[in-house]
């Protein structure tokens, strides 16, 4: 018997929402450079447009990654329930007498 679970992570949550609001902060930097711009040399304008675009791309690429990454992750967990189950518990076994010995 097989469970799928549509929502283990909540949309408050979620990477993708991050980077979703990382994308409008550039945006609005963009809005403001272009704004700020009209007083500038054209090499300043044209670093500060090259610098936003890295800015962009890498909001891209680690959307990317955290969507391969899930999936990953998913993949493993389906093919190998049990043993995430146990080493899960493990995890939070150790973490426990850690947390116990400090106080």
């Amino acid at each position: 018997m097989e469970l799928y679970y549509k929502d283990l992570i909540s949309e408050d949550a979620s990477l993708e929402k991050l980077v979703d609001d990382l994308m409008l902060v550039v945006q609005g930097a963009n809005d403001f450079a272009e704004a700020a711009g009209v007083n500038l040399t054209p090499i300043k304008r044209e670093e500060i447009h090259t610098h936003l675009q890295r800015l962009k791309d890498s909001c891209h690429r680690i959307k990317e990654q955290a969507v391969a990454g899930a999936l990953a992750t998913d993949k493993i967990l389906r093919k190998h329930p049990y043993s995430s189950l146990g080493i899960a518990f493990v995890c939070g076994l150790l973490t426990a007498t850690l947390v116990s010995r400090k106080r």
